[in-house]
């Protein structure tokens, strides 16, 4: 008779992130209603000590918050609660904003080196029509709502599924209304948007003319500059709250 124990009993442990254990302890508090919708938390200062974390810890937990409607934040006022207790009844954060952009500064240099190396004449096509496309929209208006559309045609011509599966999965987490109002909102600088369309016409280039190397290099810089403005942009630049009954 068989006695060792099954394989998914000592399955590994999973250690949550400090930053995603603070943000279960502030939602927590809002579903038990020790803190009510349009309160203010108390200071990054205060609530760092009370928690037993760093400052950047509760940074990272509170960009999460705002990224899911939780909570908003105000310049000169702190960080206010926009969600119900109802809202947040079936709370649980697995990802962080930054662990969004970990995942995509892993896959997305390596995708965008693969499309250089194999150059598939179609895939080249097809990514020098999204790059015009972005392109017209940026010259006509001089703005664009998103990017998006060459990563993903960049992913495609990396011709590995597996790997833009694994970027998919990475842009479901972009895809709420806060991220996008976030996003929108990181645009707004002139010199940003010239500086992303230039490099989103670099790596075009680098991948249609086979430089895998800096076609990666080209498309980290980008992202790192991109997660550089979004997350910076939580705390310079306060979206508005969308009831207008609030604060």
């Amino acid at each position: 008779m068989n006695t060792e124990p099954p394989d998914d009993l000592f399955a590994p442990v999973v250690v949550r992130s400090a930053a995603a254990q603070v943000a279960d302890r502030i939602v927590t508090a809002i579903r038990d209603q020790p803190i009510e919708r349009y309160e203010r938390l108390p200071s990054e200062r205060d609530l760092a000590q009370r928690l037993g974390v760093s400052r950047p810890t509760l940074r990272e937990a509170l960009a999460a918050l705002e990224l899911a409607g939780i909570i908003q934040s105000y310049q000169g006022r702190g960080n206010v609660v926009v969600a119900t207790a109802s809202h947040v009844e079936n709370w649980g954060i697995e990802l962080l904003p930054t662990q969004v952009f970990e995942a995509r500064l892993a896959v997305e240099p390596q995708l965008a080196e693969l499309a250089a190396a194999k150059r598939y004449p179609e895939d080249i096509e097809q990514l020098k029509a999204m790059g015009r496309a972005l392109e017209e929209e940026f010259r006509t208006t001089g703005h664009y709502q998103s990017d998006l559309p060459v990563h993903r045609a960049i992913a495609r011509a990396a011709r590995n599924p597996i790997l833009e599966r694994a970027l998919e999965e990475a842009l479901r987490y972009t895809e709420s209304p806060r991220w996008v109002a976030l996003r929108s909102q990181a645009l707004i600088p002139d010199h940003t948007r010239k500086g992303h369309m230039d490099e989103a016409r670099m790596v075009i280039q680098y991948i249609e003319d086979g430089d895998a190397e800096q076609a990666g290099e080209i498309w980290r810089q980008h992202l790192r500059f991109f997660r550089d403005e979004m997350l910076a942009g939580l705390k310079a630049r306060p979206l508005p709250v969308d009831d207008a009954s609030g604060p």
